[in-house]
């Protein structure tokens, strides 16, 4: 019979997982570093799909082992770091177990936020494709904990409400007014965020977000395009940026009927520079705060 694709192919794998969840986890930590692939710039996908799938299959009494797996932060689990695999392991089986066990969700849900928030961006990936899971399980109530996501002060964490309110799996299971909501609120944190803000990697990540997942929401709901125009109106250059740069992928989707709409309006309220031959720079963005 052949494997399922979610589960340990090695019997040596399974059995020393049980121990690591009795306690002895040295042995399953070495056995995880020697399959994981890392360091390097891709690590073993399949194993961490694997593990997940354990995960599921023991519950609750897997969860200290996932907290210990959670617990090689940064510090001593850098990006590129072998360690930082077992990191990865810890928050793939967190959401598995939280997609599966809806007892145990909210409680697991404290932790995958912490994740969100994290400097290492395999690890944020990891939370994104965790919410996504979680969400298509829950359904439309799940908008609810992603609005509280989108409405952090951090950025990490409105990104990662954003991408995953943005997927195409979980898009139709929300709806249009929690996606509503969710892209509002992503343009609201760009232009409350502080001049030295402005100049970390958590802004220009959500920024980098803005370009492009807006399109992907108004193609599902076109009415939501009516929120980007909405925020034409701002005097905030980086949500300006943010809504010019995403009007090509927009153009392609099936609202471009709408992007004509949102350009006059980014057009139409446009500060007139000072000195105009500024707007003839080549290369000029606004973004030198």
């Amino acid at each position: 019979m052949k494997t399922p694709p979610d589960r340990f192919r090695d019997e040596a794998l399974s059995k020393a997982l049980d121990e690591a969840i009795a306690g002895n986890r040295a042995p399953f930590y070495d056995k995880m570093r020697r399959g994981s692939g890392m360091p390097g710039p891709r690590f073993n996908q399949s194993l961490v799909k694997a593990f997940a799938g354990e995960v599921v299959e023991r519950g609750a009494g897997a969860d200290a082992l996932l907290a210990a797996l959670r617990a090689f932060h940064d510090d001593i689990a850098p990006f590129g770091h072998v360690d930082e695999f077992l990191a990865i392991l810890g928050i793939a089986g967190t959401g598995a177990r939280a997609a599966s066990d809806e007892k145990a969700r909210k409680k697991l849900m404290e932790p995958l936020a912490d994740a969100a928030r994290d400097v290492r961006s395999r690890i944020r990936v990891e939370v994104t494709s965790a919410m996504i899971s979680i969400g298509q399980v829950e359904g439309e109530p799940f908008g609810h904990t992603l609005r509280v996501w989108a409405e952090d002060e951090d950025a990490y964490l409105v990104q990662a409400a954003l991408e995953a309110a943005a997927h195409p799996d979980l898009l139709p299971k929300l709806g249009a007014e929690h996606a509503g909501f969710i892209l509002d609120a992503a343009y609201k944190r760009v232009a409350n965020e502080s001049r030295s803000g402005r100049r970390s990697e958590s802004f220009n990540r959500l920024m980098r977000a803005l370009a492009v997942l807006p399109a992907q929401i108004v193609s599902r709901y076109p009415q939501l395009a009516d929120v980007i125009e909405g925020h034409t109106r701002t005097k905030d250059e980086d949500v300006r940026i943010a809504i010019e740069e995403v009007l090509p992928a927009i153009r392609k989707s099936r609202a471009h009927d709408r992007a004509e709409a949102i350009e006059i309006a980014l057009k139409a309220t446009k500060k007139p520079s000072r000195d105009p031959r500024w707007d003839r720079l080549p290369g000029k963005r606004g973004r030198g705060r």
